[in-house]
């Protein structure tokens, strides 16, 4: 008995040092974490791999926004909308027309196919209570061959970076964990930089990546080039409407209806070239899964829209070149300005049906 006695007297020093030692631990990640940050700038210009890299300004401006109690207009999509729209041209246009001071960003995924946009609307954007969300679509990304993570190599990348496993979790709290650490502590952010720097090697971020330099608002411009490439075709067709696909789309108009953020669809202008190869019939099958998704849709897809960006506007059948990224920005700008504020459309938004 006095045996047991001495073992259980003994338990509370113990239980304090234990205690002791976490609270130290803690401390210590904490400070470590903080003189990161702080010497992070003075040895390095890489920003954190936690996105295919030029991605990464838009999610760090989100988090911005979010500190500074702005809510923001979001852009998102894949790499049309990407170097397609500016935050900044949209924002300076809209505060000329309109009066209004918005403040927007652009987070959009290179090769984004609608299972990504789903993980991101619902699990990402969604929480930061955006004032909207333009999900900017096209034909390729709701292709079923892109959602598949074992054959895409765009979603499998994106899965395999910080943000995107993060967002990709079923549970709430690994989810909403990962997220907190991605935002708030620079040990989280800048691991895969440290890992690739101790090691040498790169196991992700291998596929091609856009050499012009992305703003602080996550918009990259493509050069001021104008071509007719259609070498892009095969991601488009042949296409076909997958119940998979359409299940896809259905649930991103629920979750944006059920969270009360506004969603909208932007249908992404195409070059005219391009409906020498996409049919009538694949065109139908696609504008359908954008009606089952049961949002609002702006179509800039139209011929009207076309004609009006003109030649001139893009570097090949499917991306606008700066020059039309500026233009359609402006354009949206125009469309939102009117859709928010009642200000008369006078450019050539007026091609787009809404």
């Amino acid at each position: 008995m006095r045996r047991l006695f001495i073992q259980d007297s003994e338990s509370p020093p113990t239980l304090s040092k234990l205690l002791i030692l976490v609270i130290g631990i803690i401390f210590a990640l904490v400070i470590s974490d903080w003189l990161l940050g702080r010497f992070l700038p003075l040895i390095t210009i890489e920003r954190p791999f936690i996105m295919r890299f030029e991605n990464v300004p838009g999610v760090q401006a989100l988090w911005k926004y979010s500190e500074a109690g702005i809510k923001p207009v979001i852009f998102t999509g894949s790499s049309q909308v990407y170097t397609g729209i500016s935050p900044h041209v949209f924002d300076d246009h809209l505060k000329t027309i309109a009066g209004q001071d918005v403040r927007s960003v652009n987070v959009s995924v290179l090769g984004s196919a609608a299972i990504i946009q789903r993980d991101l609307i619902k699990n990402f954007f969604i929480p930061y209570h955006p004032q909207i969300i333009f999900y900017g679509v096209e034909m390729r990304a709701l292709r079923w061959e892109a959602q598949i993570a074992e054959g895409a190599t765009f979603v499998s990348d994106f899965r395999n970076k910080a943000v995107g496993y993060a967002v990709s979790r079923e549970s709430d709290f690994e989810r909403g964990l990962l997220l907190w650490l991605l935002e708030y502590s620079n040990w989280a952010r800048y691991r895969d930089n440290m890992r690739e720097w101790l090691t040498g090697t790169r196991e992700i971020n291998q596929g091609p990546y856009i050499s012009s330099g992305v703003d602080d608002v996550g918009y990259a411009p493509f050069p001021n080039v104008v071509g007719q490439d259609t070498a892009n075709m095969p991601q488009f067709i042949p296409f076909a409407a997958s119940d998979q696909t359409k299940q896809l789309m259905i649930d991103i108009g629920t979750i944006c209806k059920q969270s009360s953020i506004q969603c909208i669809l932007l249908n992404m202008p195409l070059h005219e070239i391009s409906y020498q190869h996409i049919s009538d019939a694949e065109e139908s099958q696609y504008r359908q899964l954008l009606q089952d998704a049961g949002l609002t849709i702006w179509d800039f897809n139209t011929k009207a829209c076309r004609e009006a960006l003109g030649d001139t506007s893009f570097i090949n059948m499917n991306h606008l070149n700066s020059q039309g990224a500026e233009v359609f920005s402006k354009m949206l700008a125009d469309a939102y300005a009117q859709a928010f504020f009642n200000v008369p459309i006078k450019g050539n938004a007026s091609c787009a049906t809404f």
